[in-house]
């Protein structure tokens, strides 16, 4: 199989070796660059628990706070795992949407012990804020990055999509979905996508890239990478639960 992956550099590195080494072939055309953003440091004593709706929000914590005693809730085993691999040492995984995570959230900790410091991008998909506030939290959001979007598809990424090569596109969220579409547009590539087959991390995913004619859209059982690629019997190695 040949894989087309999209997301940001850093996001993609470890799949890319796991994939080459398991005798796959992969391109990298990453959608999305992360610029981390200046921020002056909060008082962390102050917060009860930190909330991580994404690996690059565990990223740019870790580049300006030395803590690492600090609960922490991640709203997938990816950033889980990112989580953990910094230091964490008290880490609650949901199951891989921001719903997931405010219910976790409220079942695990109380109201009145303070409020939750939410580590975001500056743009954010999901209403953490409105579902926490809802039943009594306070959340406050201390955005530490943003993801700046392709301007166009390389050229290398297209003389491949266009040669057939590419059998496989795993897609992870409706955002960098629904770039890759955009840009395939503006490429005048819409007809060159029916001998791939696009793997969807969710319905929301799907939901995007439906109007244009794939070989195959599959969609995973589970929101997380394990499931995505199981898909087409690609067995990764376990991310952190």
């Amino acid at each position: 199989m040949h894989f087309l992956l999209i997301r940001p550099e850093e996001d993609s590195r470890k799949l890319t070796r796991h994939l080459l080494s398991l005798g796959h072939r992969v391109q990298a055309e990453p959608l999305l660059k992360i610029n981390f953003l200046p921020q002056e440091k909060i008082d962390l004593a102050n917060f009860q628990a930190i909330a991580f709706t994404s690996a690059n929000g565990v990223r740019a914590f870790v580049r300006i706070y030395q803590t690492r005693d600090i609960p922490c809730f991640a709203v997938g085993e990816a950033t889980a795992s990112e989580a953990e691999a910094a230091g964490f040492q008290s880490i609650y995984t949901a199951g891989g949407n921001v719903i997931e995570l405010a219910e976790l959230i409220t079942r695990s900790l109380n109201k009145a012990s303070g409020p939750i410091l939410h580590i975001s991008g500056q743009d954010i998909a999901g209403d953490l804020s409105g579902r926490l506030e809802a039943t009594g939290f306070q959340l406050v959001r201390a955005p530490l990055y943003k993801a700046i979007k392709s301007a166009a598809l390389t050229v290398p990424a297209q003389k491949i999509i266009k040669s057939g090569q590419i059998s496989h596109i795993p897609f992870y969220s409706p955002r960098s979905a629904k770039i890759f579409i955009d840009l395939i547009h503006l490429s005048g590539m819409e007809n060159h996508l029916t001998e791939i087959t696009a793997l969807c991390l969710s319905s929301a995913v799907s939901d995007v890239i439906s109007s244009y004619s794939w070989q195959k859209i599959l969609t995973a059982k589970h929101p997380n990478q394990s499931s995505l690629f199981n898909l087409v019997g690609v067995k990764l190695e376990e991310n952190r639960q």
